[in-house]
């Protein structure tokens, strides 16, 4: 397996992340703690750049890094991890779809919250020291 000689912010760089994610997914297992180089630079391998650009991957589907982590080490001991992702997938979209219904609800209450702010005039409790913006704590009350 081909190894790479570069610091840390070398491999942020090329995977577009930043460092202090590196260091971690280092921390919680997610990646192998690299060797050092004669120059003292991380050593990453092949696998190391690849499990990146999985953890990317699978982070932008929606995935925790838990998820993540059981899918890895399936894959490790050798085993096809493809099982377990259509569980995760399922689980997810049931995920996704309350959070749909959550963001359509906000919406909802943002956009009457906007109409109704666009109708009133200016509060003269808006320079209380007792309350911080009058007008969203107006709309709690009236809930």
């Amino acid at each position: 397996m081909k190894e790479y000689s570069l610091s840390i912010g070398e491999l942020a760089k090329l995977i577009n992340i930043n460092p202090r994610t590196i260091r971690y997914y280092e921390e919680i297992s997610l990646l192998p703690r690299p060797e050092r180089g004669a120059n003292n630079y991380r050593v990453y391998s092949e696998d190391t750049i690849k499990r990146l650009k999985f953890i990317k991957k699978a982070k932008s589907l929606g995935f925790t890094l838990n998820d993540i982590k059981r899918i890895i080490t399936i894959s490790d001991k050798g085993d096809d991890p493809c099982e377990h992702i259509g569980g995760l997938l399922k689980q997810r979209i049931v995920e996704t779809d309350i959070r749909l219904k959550e963001l359509k609800k906000l919406k909802t209450n943002l956009k009457k919250l906007e109409r109704e702010w666009s109708g009133m005039q200016k509060l003269e409790v808006c320079n209380s020291d007792e309350l911080i913006c009058p007008k969203i704590e107006m709309y709690f009350n009236n809930k």
